[in-house]
């Protein structure tokens, strides 16, 4: 039987941490190793892990210099030996038997990739269910099927966690180390074009934090930039290898880009350059952001009025953010 490595990259989370250490030691799997990957962190995440590995034999610690999530995320993989692969957020917690059943589907299927459902948990406990979807299990036998998947229907996402891989997949692998903020939907894209064959299962096994302080619900940073940048990049990459997928592939990127314009009303940090580049980019494609049947309402009141009238925007999402937090 495989081991399973499942790696947490650790940066200020002591409150969460140990339900999340404590979720993966409960599994009702029990062939693992957990490596903890501190990336500097200035609280008390550290001696949680110290600890942790003290108690269990199978948790390993990595204390590493702040450099951001791919490298945790990398240094975890150099230093795994599981032939499976699992990579878990800070904050978060997994179903107790979300290891054994995503290892059991490997097996099964011959997959390279195995992705289970999730919950958005809110700090007041009020669960979300993001994506649903009737079928038992949804089989992508080919990198098309994936990319659809990822793009039009969202049931693939392009997160991380929430999903087992086999350990070859990372071979040589861009890990994304100058980009933190979009970098895992990055590395999503270049997994299941090495996986091909991606199974994606009902369960909800995986459950996610949803909070404030977030760096999903932080103001605006350099890194924004960096995202934005990037995700046109690999925009204009997708649209060349998926032609046949361009309306999908431009709709679901324009959802995302806008993400970084709410991020400076947060912080009322306004990068003109990159709020222009949006608008243009948001007008060019609009037709398309309309016609869309996949692109929510309220996203296509967005981009009508980042487009045309971000100042109106910047307003009223201010009152939103100054009223509900988010």
């Amino acid at each position: 039987m495989s081991k399973i490595s499942v790696i947490i990259p650790v940066y200020n989370t002591e409150a969460y941490l140990p339900r999340c250490i404590e979720s993966v030691i409960g599994q009702t799997y029990g062939d693992w190793e957990l490596l903890l990957v501190d990336d500097g962190s200035t609280d008390g995440s550290g001696d949680i892990c110290d600890r942790y590995a003290k108690q269990d034999g199978r948790i390993r610690v990595m204390h590493n210099q702040n450099q951001g999530p791919a490298a945790s995320r990398e240094s975890g993989i150099r230093n795994s030996k599981g032939g499976l692969v699992m990579f878990v957020d800070s904050d978060d917690w997994l179903d107790r038997d979300m290891l054994r059943i995503m290892k059991e589907q490997v097996e099964e299927s011959g997959a390279g990739m195995i992705c289970c459902l999730y919950q958005d948990v809110r700090e007041n406990g009020k669960a979300m269910h993001p994506y649903a979807f009737r079928e038992e299990c949804i089989e992508c036998k080919n990198v098309r099927e994936c990319m659809y998947q990822i793009h039009h229907t969202r049931y693939l996402t392009g997160a991380l966690w929430g999903k087992l891989y086999r350990r070859e997949l990372f071979q040589d692998i861009d890990f994304c180390r100058d980009v933190t903020i979009g970098e895992d939907y990055s590395m999503i894209i270049q997994l299941v074009e090495r996986a091909g064959h991606v199974r994606m299962i009902s369960k909800e096994f995986y459950f996610r934090s949803v909070r404030k302080g977030s760096i999903s619900h932080g103001g605006y940073t350099k890194r924004h930039r960096k995202a934005f940048d990037n995700y046109m990049r690999l925009r204009l990459r997708l649209l060349k290898d998926y032609p046949e997928l361009s309306s999908d592939i431009i709709a679901f990127h324009t959802e995302y880009e806008m993400a970084v314009i709410t991020a400076m009303c947060r912080n009322d940090c306004y990068d003109k350059e990159v709020i222009d580049k949006l608008k243009n980019d948001l007008r060019v494609n609009m037709k398309n952001t309309l016609g869309h049947a996949i692109v929510p309402l309220y996203m296509k009141g967005c981009a009508v009025l980042i487009a045309y009238a971000h100042p109106v925007f910047i307003v009223l999402f201010r009152l939103l953010y100054h009223l509900t937090g988010r």
